[in-house]
């Protein structure tokens, strides 16, 4: 399980909505700084705190799973994720 903290509270992905959503992360190259601080948070075992430019890459990974496999494809996680960062990002342009 991956508790992602943002403007909303937390969203949360399954175990396996994780393991995509970290593959995706490390196979693009402008998302592997998120995935590095996705390992440094769950060694801690704490929640997930993105940067500013982490989530314009985050949503860019989120982004192609959607368009890839829409939202019943991708999970209930990653889809809300999608949306609430699309959201802040747009507010904070």
């Amino acid at each position: 399980m991956l508790k992602i903290r943002t403007s909303r509270g937390m969203v949360t992905l399954n175990n396996q909505e994780a393991l995509e959503f970290r593959e995706r992360l490390r196979n693009d190259p402008a998302a592997r700084s998120a995935e590095g601080t996705i390992a440094v948070s769950s060694n801690a075992s704490t929640s997930i705190t993105f940067s500013g430019v982490e989530k314009t890459a985050v949503l860019e990974v989120l982004r192609v799973w959607h368009d890839e496999r829409g939202p019943a494809g991708m999970g209930a996680g990653p889809a809300e994720l999608r949306k609430v960062f699309a959201e802040e990002l747009a507010r904070e342009s």
